[in-house]
């Protein structure tokens, strides 16, 4: 059902869905209403055409969970690289980022939708620190129930590693060495500095939420809205 949900999506029709159960056509008519209306507000606006750049991007992401399905059903544990590469999509870092840029609109000109295709390693490299944080907090409990191999499984078959922590200390490294990258390509002045915010915003906020532990522990999402909202601050602020 979901290769019908993908040649749907790729038709880029609505006469196309009439073969999807009730749930999936709400979902595929509110993917296509949203990213039609997003389109039609950046036309108006900014008299530049991104239909296809914002469709691209959740074409690519479908693509990404085709390919994880495969190992899945298959069993195969991926290289880390092929793990990472098709991870930074998967996780949504792309697709979020390519739709902030044209919200955000500022700069918005032919030369930057240019950079979209491919990707900016700015939103990949954010990307990939978001997967890596995600797979450090959740990996445990996704491999009690059977998941996909994490990047941290990947990484340990691919280097003879089989203490799980000495895994996880050498994800970390990778991780410090992205956060490297990033900070560099946020120096450069070719993207608009509300986009550059963006990408850092979204590795940030990976760390914040997984840096402590697995899922079962950290704070969720909600926790920490909460406490950011309505915890009472010192008597000294």
């Amino acid at each position: 059902m979901f290769h019908y949900y993908y040649f749907c999506f790729c038709r880029w029709d609505l006469d196309a869905m009439e073969q999807l159960p009730e749930y999936m056509k709400i979902c595929y008519m509110a993917l296509y209403n949203t990213t039609n209306e997003i389109s039609y507000s950046i036309q108006k606006e900014h008299g530049i055409t991104v239909v296809s750049y914002l469709k691209r991007t959740w074409m690519d992401m479908f693509d990404a969970y085709l390919e994880e399905a495969k190992w899945f059903n298959s069993g195969h544990v991926p290289s880390f690289r092929t793990y990472l590469d098709n991870g930074a999509i998967s996780v949504g870092s792309c697709m979020a980022l390519v739709h902030a840029t044209f919200l955000i609109g500022d700069g918005l000109s032919k030369e930057t939708i240019s950079m979209m295709k491919p990707y900016p390693r700015l939103f990949t490299c954010s990307g990939e620190i978001l997967r890596l944080w995600d797979d450090l907090g959740t990996s445990t409990e996704e491999q009690e129930r059977g998941d996909n191999a994490s990047s941290i499984q990947c990484f340990m078959g691919e280097n003879n590693i089989r203490d799980e922590n000495e895994g996880r200390k050498h994800i970390r490294l990778v991780i410090r060495n992205l956060w490297r990258e990033l900070n560099g390509l946020a120096m450069n002045k070719t993207v608009p500095l509300s986009v550059v915010k963006a990408s850092l915003n979204m590795a940030r906020t990976a760390q914040v939420i997984y840096q402590h532990g697995d899922d079962k522990s950290t704070f969720t999402v909600d926790d920490y809205v909460q406490t950011l909202i309505f915890s009472s601050l010192p008597s000294n602020h």
